[in-house]
């Protein structure tokens, strides 16, 4: 089971990586905002990947950004209640 402490570490390093675009970077900072509010860890998991899904069909954003987010929406599939 991952937990959202692996999540928002990898969010965390996608701000650091100086490619990433400016959208990307401020849709992650709210998403990092998300995961430390209160909630059910099923609800908050699905609409972060509610909202990596949306970020990841963008076609402007670089290939190795695109290849995290994947790689971020698969710890959040893996966190259960």
């Amino acid at each position: 089971m991952t937990s959202f402490d692996n999540v928002a570490q990898g969010l965390k390093m996608l701000l650091e990586e100086q490619g990433t675009p400016k959208n990307v970077r401020e849709k992650v900072q709210g998403m990092l905002t998300a995961i430390a509010e209160p909630g059910e860890a099923r609800l908050k998991a699905d609409k972060l990947l509610s909202q990596l899904d949306e970020l990841q069909s963008d076609v402007n954003i670089p290939s190795y950004v695109r290849t995290q987010l994947w790689s971020i929406s698969s710890m959040l599939e893996d966190i259960e209640e």
